[in-house]
């Protein structure tokens, strides 16, 4: 049984999935449940791209954060383009002029409309939501009816789980920006 839950475990690891072992006292060494979580949006650690200070000496959250969802839809070149070329500071307007000038698909909202959050994920494609009074954005990689997953960039090798009201709540009171590439996510794990 052990062997076998650690091979398990590494194959889970492997692909990126979070892991949360649920071992109960009464079921110790007989048969322990083994659970997983996927996130909606799995972008592998490798593919995840960490916040980075711009030439202006600002940080590059939403540039991070849409540099990995470009990453999750297959969007390679255009994720190193966007690496290479843009950085700093955002704001919905400029980084829609950006998009519009580079010729990226996608989709936004600045009103704080949760519709956004669920079709973005429910679509696979994740989004990028403002936190922290506006201040910073990260990517929203899971957002069910009772949680949401959350890939910051400041902390690319965890996935945070909170409750989706307490991820609405804080999204609202930071300006409601989302933003998502609209283009063909990677496929669900078999």
């Amino acid at each position: 049984m052990k062997r076998l839950l650690a091979v398990a475990f590494l194959l889970l690891t492997l692909t990126g999935c979070e892991v949360v072992i649920d071992l109960d006292e009464s079921d110790m060494g007989v048969s322990p449940a083994v659970k997983t979580e996927y996130p909606t949006v799995n972008l592998p650690v490798l593919l995840r791209q960490a916040n980075w200070t711009g030439n202006q000496k600002e940080g590059s959250c939403v540039h991070a954060t849409m540099i990995s969802l470009l990453r999750w839809q297959g969007r390679y070149h255009a994720a190193d383009y966007w690496r290479r070329h843009y950085g700093n500071g955002e704001w919905p307007e400029d980084l829609a002029a950006k998009f519009d000038r580079e010729g990226v698909r996608y989709a936004y909202v600045t009103n704080g409309d949760v519709r956004f959050l669920d079709w973005a994920c429910s679509t696979r494609r994740g989004c990028g939501v403002t936190v922290m009074g506006g201040k910073h954005m990260v990517a929203l990689v899971h957002f069910d009816a009772e949680w949401a997953g959350i890939l910051d960039n400041n902390d690319i090798n965890t996935i945070t789980w909170v409750p989706r009201d307490t991820l609405v709540a804080e999204w609202q009171n930071s300006n409601g920006w989302a933003v998502a590439p609209v283009y063909n996510p990677a496929p669900p794990l078999p």
